[in-house]
């Protein structure tokens, strides 16, 4: 399912809402900056770069995978 912009029922980037559908694929990393492919072959999309700020997760624009920053990774953020 393609993520509809500005429709709140698809924006899985909205922690505690239970109307949210939940990101089709999460994934584990150390690290605030993270790079997306969609999985690439042909169900890929094209490479993004993105950064978590002071979030401990950031969502892919194309594909809506969820990136979550483990526990204890990127505290040197701050």
């Amino acid at each position: 399912m393609a993520k509809l912009r500005d429709n709140p029922r698809t924006d899985a980037s909205t922690p505690g809402d239970p109307d949210a559908l939940p990101a089709p694929e999460t994934i584990e990393v150390t690290s605030r900056r993270v790079k997306c492919d969609g999985g690439g072959a042909a169900l890929g999309h094209p490479v993004v770069y993105y950064d978590m700020g002071e979030e401990n997760f950031v969502e892919c624009g194309y594909c809506d995978r969820r990136f979550v920053l483990a526990v204890g990774a990127g505290d040197d953020h701050h």
